[in-house]
């Protein structure tokens, strides 16, 4: 008789118990009310994040995706001489984020203002691929519904060359783009200005999306993995002399069951 006690992680298990749940807040209440489903991470990929690095989760490691060059630039020397974390920025986009980084190898992915620059295709296709590096939370801050912009002079809302990149290629609903694995935390009534700063005649909403995978296995535990066999009269008797500790570090298993399995021919 093999008995194996071992706890899986599965990113299919989720902890939030509000998931698929819808909360509306007044305008003044959003940041706050998210902030409560937001998770503790170490490491956090921050996307896209202009010249304004994401300031939600403190986490010991901010890797910063950013692919316009003057906001680069501007972020290195804006985060020059921060003690509060390390950042680490490249210049890059979404998808060259996906593509880098390692399966589970961040904690959290932030992603402030950032798929209604996308077509809404390419924002589903990252979404998913975006799972496959993440351990902890996946989340999306986004207006509700499509909301125009773009900034025919080039310019940008903070006087910087990157108009073309704030142009906005797609709207998301709450209900019809995202599924009951996500958790809305949202405000009918958030922008009041455009992004030329001008007041508009009737506001436009905003939502957090917050996707939270099954963290029940974190990186300092070590489980124990006991092999018992019985004899003929049923005796159980146990046949390995120690235990192998399984070491779940930044997302991966660097033990294999297996060579225990066929040391001890079982």
């Amino acid at each position: 008789m093999f008995i194996v006690s071992l706890q899986k992680q599965s990113n299919s298990i989720l902890i939030s118990k509000n998931r698929g749940k819808i909360t509306w807040v007044k305008r003044e209440e959003l940041f706050k009310e998210a902030r409560k489903r937001f998770v503790d991470a170490e490491i956090v990929l921050d996307v896209g994040c202009g010249i304004r690095p994401q300031n939600f989760v403190k986490p010991k490691v901010q890797i910063c995706f950013e692919p316009f060059r003057q906001y680069v630039d501007f972020l290195q020397e804006k985060v020059n001489g921060k003690s509060d974390r390390i950042y680490v920025i490249f210049q890059g986009n979404w998808d060259d984020a996906v593509k880098k980084l390692a399966p589970k190898s961040v904690d959290t992915v932030m992603l402030i203002d950032v798929v209604e620059h996308l077509k809404k295709a390419d924002g589903r296709r990252l979404l998913k691929a975006t799972e496959k590096i993440t351990r902890r939370q996946i989340i999306i801050f986004t207006p509700l519904g499509f909301v125009p912009q773009e900034h025919p002079d080039g310019k940008d809302a903070w006087g910087l060359g990157g108009g073309a990149w704030q142009k906005h290629l797609s709207g998301w609903d709450p209900k019809k783009d995202f599924d009951r694995d996500w958790e809305i935390v949202g405000c009918k009534q958030f922008h009041f200005k455009n992004n030329r700063g001008e007041t508009l005649d009737k506001p436009w909403g905003a939502f957090f999306a917050i996707k939270t995978f099954d963290s029940s296995l974190s990186r300092d535990k070590i489980f124990s993995l006991f092999t018992y066999t019985s004899d003929l009269s049923g005796r159980l008797t146990k046949k390995l002399k120690y235990f192998a500790r399984i070491i779940l570090d930044k997302g991966h298993l660097f033990y294999f069951v297996g060579k225990v399995l066929k040391k001890n021919k079982l």
